[in-house]
């Protein structure tokens, strides 16, 4: 079976139909791409620890820029 698409009125993709095994394989490649070494979940609990704590202080894209064009 071929990947196959739901278009709407407008000929517009809206939905994919793929074969069971491409759609497993997928989904287990999205599995190990999310796996996390124990280094970087260290460091994202740290993170969220100062967060609790309110030692955290975020900054937007336009604070950076403003800083990098004085």
């Amino acid at each position: 079976m071929a990947t196959q698409y739901i278009v709407n009125d407008k000929g517009e993709k809206t939905a994919v139909i793929v074969p069971i095994n491409e759609y497993e394989n997928l989904l287990h490649q999205h599995q190990y791409d999310l796996e996390l070494s124990d280094g970087y979940k260290s460091m994202i609990n740290q993170v969220m620890d100062k967060e609790d704590h309110e030692k955290v202080r975020y900054i937007t894209f336009k604070d950076v820029k403003k800083q990098l064009l004085q």
